[in-house]
């Protein structure tokens, strides 16, 4: 056999799940890999002889007596089953998604409006207690929003290291910028650097008179710098 007729078995072999394999070995594909829908086993290569050697080897003997008919209603239910299964891990991790971007959400509103970082657990409280009132079919939702004094303190340190990123994008690109600096206290009546600019960018190219006016009040420098 020619090397390139072995290059084209192996590629109708391997790299294509086979849908007859579902009914005839219990397999279906996920995230490009064969998948026991009975034991969970997962099979790299999709390969007749790989997944007819884990059938015969592992679940032969407890369906080796279903017609087709059973066997195709079999793997269809199996199948269902595990469909029903991603759709849950699928709906918590949005759900846990939801719950660290509420956490930034909230967290950056304490920064911007000098609360404690200690807030974030009454506003928890808060938010438990009115969905128990309002929805408490979402109310294991809320609980799930992480705001303790620790996590709003890391969250406020990452959207501060972001807006420091945006900040040293934006001014390499100006043509021209001024500075200012201001004093800004925080809940402890201690002073705090605030800077802020004014950048000029040209737009227009050669020959074009086109400038881009862009004020970057910037609030890393408060977030950073509290103490609570």
């Amino acid at each position: 056999m020619s090397a390139h007729a072995r290059k084209r078995k192996v590629d109708a072999e391997c790299r294509i799940f086979n849908k007859n394999w579902t009914a005839k070995y219990l397999f279906t594909e996920v995230g490009g890999k064969a998948v026991c829908l009975v034991c969970g086993e997962r099979i790299a290569v999709f390969k007749d002889y790989n997944l007819s050697r884990h059938y015969e080897t592992t679940h032969a003997e407890k369906y080796k007596n279903l017609s087709d008919a059973e066997r195709a209603r079999t793997s269809e239910a199996l199948l269902a089953k595990l469909q029903k299964q991603q759709g849950f891990f699928t709906k918590l991790h949005t759900s846990r998604d939801a719950a660290t971007k509420t956490s930034f959400v909230i967290s950056h509103k304490i920064a911007k409006n000098s609360k404690p970082f200690s807030e974030g657990e009454f506003v928890k409280e808060c938010l438990v207690d009115s969905a128990a009132l309002i929805c408490p079919e979402k109310k294991g939702a809320f609980e799930q929003v992480p705001l303790s004094r620790r996590t709003v303190t890391r969250r406020i340190e990452e959207i501060a290291g972001n807006l420091e990123l945006q900040l040293q994008r934006e001014v390499a690109c100006f043509d021209f910028f001024s500075l200012a600096l201001d004093e800004s206290c925080d809940v402890r009546d201690t002073a705090q650097l605030l800077p802020w600019d004014y950048g000029l960018q040209d737009y227009g190219g050669a020959g074009s008179n086109a400038v881009d006016e862009r004020n970057n009040d910037r609030e890393q420098s408060v977030y950073g710098g509290h103490g609570h």
